[in-house]
């Protein structure tokens, strides 16, 4: 299956600014991170620290990756793979009633607990990734596919960041609404 540059392209610039986004919260709050790693109790303790230094080093590599058409489709599997990675750990927490703690998403001014939503969104990343490392159709690229992509692109990121805001606040709204 091949598929347009434009879709490709767009969902690589968009995966790049997510990842190197989360990256960024990881890299300027190391201790809270390296806290939010401990928490999910997946690895041992001794591995946390390297573990907790290796993920914002591979999300940064795959932002990178995804910008130039020749890393891509090597960027795009690592996307999907670490995507997923994230997801198994949020699955298993929640299958171990741990909804109290922090996902680690979205760094630690906003705090997003475990849940389900958590899940959807990774699958839909998951699924942009894919689109990101499918081959492309061979076809000559104009400067209105360029301005198609970026903009594509940005309505990814700003779907990604108002469902990250809707899944952080989310509670609260329950809450507010009487509903839990």
């Amino acid at each position: 299956m091949m598929i347009d540059p434009i879709i490709s392209t767009s969902a690589a610039l968009a995966l790049s600014v997510i990842f190197a986004s989360a990256a960024s919260h990881k890299l300027r709050h190391p201790h809270w991170f390296r806290r939010q790693v401990h928490e999910y109790e997946l690895i041992p303790g001794r591995l946390v620290p390297a573990a907790a230094r290796a993920l914002p080093a591979t999300e940064l590599l795959i932002a990178a990756g995804l910008l130039w058409s020749t890393s891509r489709p090597y960027a795009g599997v690592m996307a999907l793979l670490l995507v997923s990675l994230y997801g198994v750990a949020i699955a298993i927490n929640l299958a171990r009633g741990r909804k109290d703690i922090d996902c680690g998403c979205s760094g630690p001014a906003m705090r997003q607990p475990l849940q389900p939503a958590l899940l959807a969104r990774n699958l839909a990343l998951a699924i942009v990734a894919l689109g990101a490392l499918l081959p492309l159709v061979d076809r000559p690229l104009g400067l209105h596919d360029s301005f198609i992509m970026i903009a594509a692109g940005t309505v990814l990121v700003l779907l990604y960041t108002a469902t990250d805001l809707w899944i952080s606040n989310r509670p609260l709204l329950l809450k507010l609404s009487g509903e839990q």
